[in-house]
């Protein structure tokens, strides 16, 4: 069975977590797989380095069950933590999607084991932006999230931090193989479908580049989207910035690769930037 697989924690943005996912799995008709992972435990205890040299045998013996006592009451309050997080996302979710079944799963490691335990069984997954530790820094993802997007095979869902109705989306095209794959994948059947598209490609506007966009655009028609399509000259993450707020879009679709002119980093460096600066919700598509 494929589920939404949804990353909760304790951060600012789990209710927009929790209404995203509510939004897709009542759209899909899907289960949704709730997963909120503990993180490693700390090494305190097992690993004390030198706790003092003026300690006899038995006072340092002390203090090693001490130590290890408070690790075990730690690791006991953080499952505690970690299931009464994923009772309030179950209840959020289930108050707005009533038919849809959540099934939390309260798992120990990282949230990159986690991803790759989970993928095959993950039609796609949802993430906050920001996780506990990013508190509101605006200008600062998450610590996992450039990872999880690299790691996952699987479109990513990033939210913003509040929820909004999705009534219309932007593609942002660049005839890379990730956007292709995403045309592919919103063809064949998507939790977008029947939302209006816009369909935004950045360049020289070459009888190529043309010729490619309205493919492009003819193959979401195809599948029973209203497309409206975009061809603009300048910097893409200003252009496509710019079309976000000009066309009003709920959310942003975008190719893991990024832009073509620039690579060099993991997500691409136009993607990256998105991500970091969008106020909308980001689609990935691998």
């Amino acid at each position: 069975m494929k589920y939404i697989t949804v990353f909760i924690d304790g951060s600012p943005y789990a209710e927009s977590v929790c209404d995203h996912a509510a939004w897709a799995a009542a759209r899909l008709n899907m289960p949704v797989a709730l997963v909120h992972v503990l993180g490693r435990r700390s090494e305190v205890s097992s690993q004390p380095t030198d706790l003092s040299g003026s300690l006899k045998l038995g006072a340092r013996s002390d203090l090693l069950q001490k130590l290890a006592n408070l690790d075990q009451e730690r690791a006991t309050l953080g499952r505690e933590r970690g299931r009464a997080i994923l009772d309030d996302a179950v209840a959020r979710i289930k108050a707005a999607a009533p038919a849809i079944e959540v099934q939390p799963r309260l798992r120990n490691g990282d949230l990159i084991g986690a991803i790759g335990e989970l993928e095959r069984e993950t039609r796609f997954a949802i993430i906050g932006k920001r996780g506990e530790a990013a508190g509101f820094a605006q200008e600062h993802l998450g610590s996992n999230l450039d990872r999880a997007v690299r790691t996952f095979e699987r479109p990513v869902f990033i939210v913003s931090h509040a929820f909004r109705p999705i009534n219309r989306f932007l593609l942002a095209y660049d005839g890379s193989p990730s956007t292709e794959r995403a045309i592919e994948r919103l063809t064949e059947g998507s939790v977008l479908r029947g939302l209006e598209c816009h369909i935004l490609s950045v360049g020289s506007a070459t009888p190529a580049v043309r010729d490619k966009l309205q493919a492009a655009a003819g193959s979401l028609r195809n599948a029973g989207f209203d497309v409206t399509e975009h061809l603009q000259t300048g910097e893409p993450e200003k252009v496509i910035t710019k079309a976000i707020l000009d066309l009003d879009i709920d959310l942003l679709v975008l190719g893991k690769s990024g832009h073509s002119r620039l690579r060099q980093l993991a997500l691409g460096s136009t993607t990256l930037e998105l991500i970091r600066t969008c106020k909308r919700p980001v689609l990935i598509f691998p």
